[in-house]
């Protein structure tokens, strides 16, 4: 009787150990790794079409489409002063769009230009887009643009 009692004992201790190892080697890791901080993704999507049609209308100083996406005057001013101090400004690339939240979108153009001079440059815009409405983004101080 005392026998099977050892043996009993010995297989439940076994049973437990490898419990306890699967547990550790497991359950311990996959949980560090679900709390610990990861970084924040910002999605990618498509263009807007709002954007799209107002920094083609910024460009081309189209003051009626801009009065209809119910642009502020001051981005209206720099859109006169675009057209006034480029000769040339070409169609504007597309350089990536990022849903920021709260239906917020943010969307990336940069466009080649000639100035009165003659010189080359190229200029960015971020164009923010939520619920309709549409928002020119100034760069930074250290770039500038018209």
């Amino acid at each position: 009787m005392r026998r099977r009692g050892v043996w009993r004992r010995r297989l439940t201790r076994a049973v437990a150990t490898l419990g306890i190892g699967v547990l550790l080697g497991f359950l311990v890791p996959s949980i560090i790794a679900d709390l610990s901080p990861k970084p924040e993704e910002q999605a990618r999507t498509a263009e807007s079409p709002v954007a799209r049609q107002f920094i083609t209308a910024y460009l081309a100083d189209d003051q009626a489409t801009l009065d209809l996406l119910g642009v502020p005057a001051a981005v209206k001013a720099k859109a006169a002063r675009v057209k006034a101090e480029y000769i040339k400004v070409d169609p504007p690339v597309h350089l990536g769009s990022w849903v920021i939240g709260n239906g917020l979108s943010l969307h990336a153009y940069a466009s080649h230009v000639v100035d009165n001079e003659g010189t080359d440059d190229q200029l960015a815009w971020r164009v923010a887009t939520q619920a309709g409405r549409v928002e020119l983004i100034d760069p930074p101080p250290s770039v500038q643009t018209p």
